[in-house]
């Protein structure tokens, strides 16, 4: 499974959906795709009517195959990856770290254009990590 970070999927659900997202995308056409439900809380915070908002979940949901919830065993993950990284000299913020660590402990491939958080050594040794070079 590839896990999809919040960039990748704003990118893709666009009126014009960025090159390198849907080329991406397209490579990995086969794979069950999923989003963190932390994700899908960030995708429809920037929708302020309740109507936009059901309409964007339901367009996300059904472009996914999977919407991974955060649960007991996410959060011990996060909590190990945070020391590891703390150890490295390396941190990411709070909700950055528990979609790393739901795309961890589910094994997924986590998939984003945030090169600057989330392209570090000591991320891609903990975890299967893919950077979407994007415009």
């Amino acid at each position: 499974m590839i896990l999809l970070d919040n960039n990748i999927i704003r990118k893709y659900a666009r009126p014009d959906p960025d090159e390198a997202v849907l080329n991406y995308l397209s490579e990995h056409r086969t794979e069950p795709w999923g989003i963190s439900a932390l994700v899908l809380f960030e995708f429809l915070s920037y929708y302020d009517t309740q109507s936009k908002q059901r309409t964007r979940r339901s367009q996300l949901t059904q472009a996914v195959d999977n919407v991974v919830s955060f649960d007991a065993d996410t959060a011990a993950e996060a909590a190990s990856m945070e020391a590891s990284l703390e150890a490295a000299g390396v941190s990411l913020d709070d909700v950055d770290l528990l979609i790393a660590a739901t795309a961890r402990q589910h094994q997924a491939t986590f998939v984003t254009a945030d090169r600057n958080d989330f392209d570090k050594t000591p991320l891609h040794e903990l975890m299967d990590i893919d950077i979407v070079n994007t415009s």
